[in-house]
C-alpha cells in the first residue's frame, strides 16, 4: 500500500517539473492559459487516482474507453476521414470555377455572384493615428 502512495507522489512531482518545464518552454502568449488549463485538469485526476481506486471507480473509466459509444464516435471520424481523403480538392475547385463564370471586376463595375447579388463599393477611407516627427 505504501509502495502505491510512493509510486504516486513521485508520478505527481515528475508531472509538475514536466509541466514547469514547458511552461517556461512556450514564450509568452495566449497560449499558456490553455496549458496550464489542460494540466490543471490533468493534475486533478492524478490527485484523484488514489481516491478512485479506493472506490473502484478506476475500472469505470477505463471501461468508458471500451464503451460502445466510444466505438461507435471512434467509427464516424474514422468514415468522415476515409471521406475526406477521396475527395479531389483541385478537381473540385476547377469545377466551381466553371459553374461560376467569369467575374466582372474591371473599374467602375462590380463583380455578380450566383445568386445575382451584387456589391459596389464607391470609396474606402482609411483612417489611423498620424505619426509624429
Amino acid at each position: 500500500m505504501f509502495r502505491y502512495f510512493y509510486e504516486w507522489a513521485q508520478n505527481l512531482a515528475f508531472y509538475m517539473v514536466l509541466v514547469t518545464v514547458v511552461l517556461h518552454a512556450v514564450p509568452d502568449s495566449g497560449y499558456k492559459k490553455y496549458i496550464r488549463f489542460f494540466t490543471g485538469m490533468v493534475l486533478i485526476l492524478m490527485i484523484l487516482t488514489p481516491i478512485f481506486k479506493i472506490f473502484g471507480m478506476d475500472s469505470q473509466i477505463v471501461n468508458f474507453y471500451k464503451s460502445r459509444e466510444y466505438e461507435a464516435k471512434l467509427q464516424e471520424i474514422e468514415e468522415a476521414t476515409d471521406y475526406l481523403k477521396d475527395i479531389d480538392s483541385p478537381g473540385m475547385l476547377e469545377e466551381t470555377l466553371k459553374n461560376t463564370g467569369p467575374q466582372e471586376t474591371s473599374e467602375g463595375d462590380y463583380a455578380k455572384g450566383q445568386e445575382g447579388n451584387s456589391i459596389k463599393v464607391e470609396e474606402i477611407q482609411i483612417e489611423g493615428k498620424k505619426e509624429a516627427d
